[in-house]
């Protein structure tokens, strides 16, 4: 996915196909920014087993 910020670029240590950087220097929108995180946990979350997603799930 390609997004209109220069801010944000492919993984650089990652499959560049599924992780992006993004620069820190603030350009990016807060809202944007919160979007792809919750996007990029919940993903990461769905690896887990249901077990072990509820116990992630539990401690927050």
């Amino acid at each position: 996915m390609k997004y209109p910020y220069d801010d944000i670029v492919p993984g650089f240590y990652m499959n560049k196909v599924h992780w992006n950087s993004i620069k820190p220097d603030g350009k990016v929108p807060d809202d944007l920014l919160k979007e792809l995180v919750d996007k990029s946990y919940n993903l990461i979350l769905k690896g887990f087993s249901k077990k072990r997603q509820q116990e992630i799930l539990n401690d927050l």
